[in-house]
């Protein structure tokens, strides 16, 4: 399959928005917990979009998040170049308690081919309870077919953050220290060391 054209595409009118607390949909179903907090903050059903000079600290700091919070709460699919980006070379040497909820894949077809493959969390007496989905992602030219898996996805908790402009849906814009407006609770940016030492002293815990 080869869906990302590299070409890129037509001007869209790009929104930024100040930061609200928005929460994707639950359809009614059971939420396990602890969850994606600061990455639902952020998100949006549509998927969201981050920029300014902090925005890397803040998905760094998003993806701390989802994985310190519970090894089992919520699955983590990002990319080798995203995750590298965040955490540098250290990202191949995280610790193997993450295995099972952190997927890292070779390039974003992969990372869309991943999701897609993933079984659809519906029975026949409605939506099951499901575990979140974290999605990390630079889409650049190929938001359109990021999108068409976004729309595919609706049965699964999937929450999206990317990196750049997301004509989809909201675009927060990311200060050196943080948002404009932060979240509700206690918002802290993370750099790679600090991340890194975090995610080390988690994963050594029995």
């Amino acid at each position: 399959m080869n869906r990302l054209r590299k070409a890129a595409h037509a001007p869209l009118t790009r929104r930024l928005t100040s930061l609200t607390l928005q929460r994707r949909n639950p359809r009614e179903c059971g939420k396990p917990v602890p969850e994606p907090v600061l990455a639902r903050a952020f998100s949006h059903p549509q998927g969201a979009g981050v920029i300014g000079p902090g925005t890397q600290r803040l998905l760094r700091s998003v993806l701390v998040d989802a994985l310190t919070r519970s090894t089992q709460g919520c699955d983590v699919v990002i990319a080798r170049a995203d995750l590298e980006r965040l955490l540098g070379a250290a990202s191949s040497r995280l610790p193997s308690r993450f295995a099972s909820v952190l997927h890292v894949t070779g390039t974003l077809e992969d990372a869309i081919e991943h999701l897609e493959s993933r079984p659809q969390p519906i029975s026949a007496t409605g939506p099951e309870k499901q575990i979140p989905v974290l999605w990390l992602a630079t889409p650049g030219a190929d938001a359109d077919v990021v999108h068409q898996t976004l729309e595919s996805q609706l049965a699964t908790d999937l929450v999206t953050l990317f990196n750049g402009p997301w004509p989809y849906g909201p675009t927060h814009f990311i200060d050196t220290d943080g948002p404009r407006r932060p979240p509700a609770h206690d918002l802290h940016l993370l750099t790679r060391d600090q991340a890194i030492v975090k995610l080390r002293a988690v994963g050594s815990t029995p």
